[in-house]
């Protein structure tokens, strides 16, 4: 079967290098590191497996280290200096296109007390969560790598550009440097981020304008006692332009964040505060604004039950502006599983959150919420059979009033049958919502059911999706109906064909269909997609 595609989006961030001029001299300096005659003692580690390019995003730990691909940093290098290039070319899963959808061109060379890394074409950056969480374009980068005896220094740079089809103009620069000291006992880190977007789709700026953003950002972390206690610093600077046409000064402010967090035995502790002003913008995904508070949690596995405690103070109007409230949000979360029996998981949840308000502004009601939830599951796992069962009930009570606002009701049952190639897997879902505000109820059913597996031998891969879903209120003549089916069907044409890259044939096909009851009016849409993929000769 064809690769799984790696998807690759620039997020820019503006700013007014250029890619190519802050490139280049980077490895102007990279033939000059080449030239020097090395430090006497240093050693490398051995080069690594290159990055992974799958394009889920999993979840983003607060402080990121720099991890450079090939360059593995745990273990010294046994092979005497040289150079060493790789090409990867990856292929959409979906049929249809011949053009490749990752494509990436590295170099290595290693020395006597250095290592140096470029590469070219699709990247995959990501830095900490307040400067560049995890972005995708295609450009070039360039790491430096030396040290000896438990410490290492590091440099990288790199840029991408990438116009999204429209003509737009968008490009991100950036340089990090990062010294490690004792075997990672203590780091230290700077960020240092630029980039434009132009507000023209043609991209003709600086004419049109663009939007434009710069952040720096400086990052130490402490492992005194490793395992037991680790110490994190962050501090940044953002200053963001909405349009370089006008006028309008940028907006300018900082974010930072301190964390501790170790373990002993199956427990692990965290504790965390975090503050991002009011006008900390970033071009791309970044922390909420304006915002300032806490966490701490407690995790403990013992031999048959695991717990997880974690609560959390937050508060929005950090540079108290009188013109707005400051609403607080207190939350505690109690996470629970049980192991004792091995056909039968259990995972209960009890979350408690609390809004309220406070220096509210003259005519400003004040508000003071408060919503327990309690959420549970059970498997029942015998052989080639999960069934699984699902409920939750939760309530919102207005605690000036002292009268309910919201009540919500779920219950789900979640069989699944696997037997060799072929998976069903049925589900069928309840829901109640209760609105007290404006005495209104509303049940929500839902039927789904999915088979998938392989024919012919296996030579055929198949996957059929349906599902119904029906929303009423009670009052007759309102509520909504939905329906979708989907049918996917793939066969590969490897015995006719000796390519590199076999070719396939694809069916597949779509049907959606919304009634709705209230307003009269039914919507529906088909289409069937018959594609042969010609592979490829090299």
């Amino acid at each position: 079967m064809p690769l799984e595609s790696t998807t690759h989006s620039l997020i820019p961030r503006p700013g007014r290098s250029s890619a190519g001029a802050f490139f280049v001299p980077c490895l102007l300096l990279a033939a000059l590191f080449a030239a020097a005659p090395p430090p006497a003692g240093a050693s490398y580690p051995e080069p690594g497996p290159p990055a992974a390019s799958a394009t889920s995003l999993p979840a983003q730990p607060d402080i990121f280290p720099l991890q450079l691909p090939g360059l593995r940093l745990d273990a010294p290098s046994p092979v005497a200096p040289g150079s060493r290039t790789e090409f990867r070319a990856e292929y959409p899963k979906e049929p249809g296109s011949g053009v490749p959808a990752f494509v990436l061109q590295r170099g290595e060379y290693g020395g006597s007390g250095y290592k140096l890394l470029v590469e070219m074409g699709d990247l995959q950056l990501k830095q900490t969560r307040n400067t560049l969480q995890e972005v995708r374009g295609r450009g070039g980068r360039f790491s430096f790598l030396t040290g000896s005896f438990g410490n290492r220094a590091t440099l990288e740079t790199f840029a991408t550009s990438d116009a999204h089809g429209e003509g737009a103009d968008d490009t991100l620069v950036g340089a990090t440097g990062e010294l490690s000291l004792l075997d990672e006992s203590a780091s230290f880190k700077t960020i240092l981020l630029s980039g434009r977007k132009s507000l023209d789709r043609e991209g003709r700026w600086p004419a049109a304008g663009a939007r434009r953003g710069d952040v720096a950002g400086f990052v130490a972390q402490l492992k005194p006692l490793k395992g037991l206690v680790a110490a994190e610093a962050e501090y940044d600077c953002s200053s963001y332009d909405a349009s370089t046409s006008d006028l309008t000064s940028p907006m300018r402010d900082t974010a930072y964040r301190l964390k501790l967090s170790g373990g002993w035995g199956p427990s692990r502790y965290t504790a965390l505060y975090e503050r991002t002003g009011p006008r900390y913008l970033l071009m791309s995904a970044g922390p909420p604004r304006d915002r300032e508070g806490g966490s701490f949690g407690v995790e403990t596995v013992l031999a048959l039950h695991a717990f997880d405690v974690k609560l959390s103070r937050y508060n929005d109007n950090v540079e108290n502006n009188p013109l707005a409230p400051r609403v607080n949000r207190y939350e505690g979360v109690f996470d629970y599983r049980f192991r004792g029996v091995k056909m039968l998981p259990l995972a209960l949840q009890y979350r408690k959150t609390v809004i309220d308000s406070g220096r509210e502004p003259l005519g400003t009601l004040p508000k003071d919420v408060a919503e327990d939830a309690v959420s549970g599951q059970l498997n029942y796992l015998a052989g080639s059979w999960d069934l699984g069962v699902r409920g939750g009930m939760s309530q919102r009570i207005d605690r000036l009033r002292q009268q309910r606002e919201l009540a919500t009701t779920s219950l789900g049952f979640l069989p699944r049958f696997s037997a060799g190639s072929f998976t069903l897997l049925p589900d069928l879902s309840l829901k109640r919502i209760t609105d007290f505000n404006a005495a209104q109820r509303t049940d929500q059913y839902a039927l789904n059911l999915g088979v998938s597996g392989k024919l012919l031998e296996k030579r055929v891969d198949y996957e059929i999706k349906g599902g119904y879903k029906r929303e009423c209120t009670g009052v007759p003549g309102t509520g909504k109906e939905t329906f979708g089916a989907k049918l996917k069907a793939v066969y590969p044409l490897a015995r006719f064909f000796n390519w590199s890259r076999q070719p396939s044939l694809a069916v597949k096909g779509e049907y959606n269909e919304v009634n709705n009851l209230t307003e009269d009016r039914r919507e529906n849409d088909f289409s069937l997609l018959i594609s042969l993929d010609g592979g490829s000769f090299l």
